[in-house]
């Protein structure tokens, strides 16, 4: 508590423009280190991507780079958490169905596979002894994930393109095991295909007798 009137603060000072030009530019330095990120990640891959090595290839110094994110740990935790939240900005572009979230999904995935890569090499990373950082992160993204799949598969429920005698939990455990691991199957050779699996899956988790209208109109 302070008994000082605000109305004695200096113009500068209550305009901020010395604070304001500085901060500015040090988000957006931090916003075009996150956007640069991936370039250098699949030149020189999860190994070769030092904190040394981005500021040498973006032209940031290394202390600028531990002022914005510390360690390389967080810096690819931020760019993970970045691209999450594009993806979430333009769910307003599809019908926010559980077949839209999978056409969106695939594509994003297709675009940026260094993102894919640097998603999975994070993930072992986060089950390794003393990277509680990155497990907590991967475990509150997964659980919010699931939690985004269960409200889309509950809403096709209740429209009747999804079958009702399924745990719905579960149901989306099994969406993102299976998306996880398409697309490791896809970064290693090509040659899964990310898109038609998850839409198998999801004509599995459709009512029995809209499965068996799909039947005879294929026969």
């Amino acid at each position: 508590m302070t008994d000082r009137d605000p109305r004695a603060v200096p113009p500068a000072r209550q305009e901020g423009t010395s604070k304001r030009g500085p901060y500015a530019k040090g988000l957006a330095r931090r916003q075009q280190i996150i956007n640069e990120v991936l370039a250098v990640y699949d030149r020189l891959g999860f190994e070769g991507t030092s904190l040394r090595a981005i500021g040498e290839a973006i032209g940031v110094t290394h202390p600028v780079l531990k002022h914005h994110f510390g360690t390389r740990e967080q810096l690819f935790i931020e760019v993970l958490r970045e691209y999450d939240r594009r993806f979430l900005d333009a769910r307003d572009v599809g019908d926010g169905t559980f077949v839209d979230l999978i056409h969106r999904s695939t594509e994003h995935s297709l675009r940026t596979p260094g993102l894919m890569a640097l998603l999975n090499s994070m993930v072992a990373h986060a089950l390794e002894a003393g990277n509680d950082h990155s497990r907590a992160h991967f475990s509150e993204r997964y659980a919010e994930l699931r939690g985004n799949i269960t409200e889309l598969l509950a809403e096709g429920q209740e429209a009747g393109t999804v079958r009702s005698d399924i745990p719905l939990p579960e149901a989306a455990s099994l969406v993102l095991a299976a998306a996880d691991g398409l697309s490791t199957q896809w970064l290693l050779d090509g040659s899964a295909d990310i898109k038609n699996g998850l839409l198998l899956l999801q004509r599995l988790l459709e009512p029995p007798d809209q499965q068996v209208a799909r039947a005879d109109v294929q026969s």
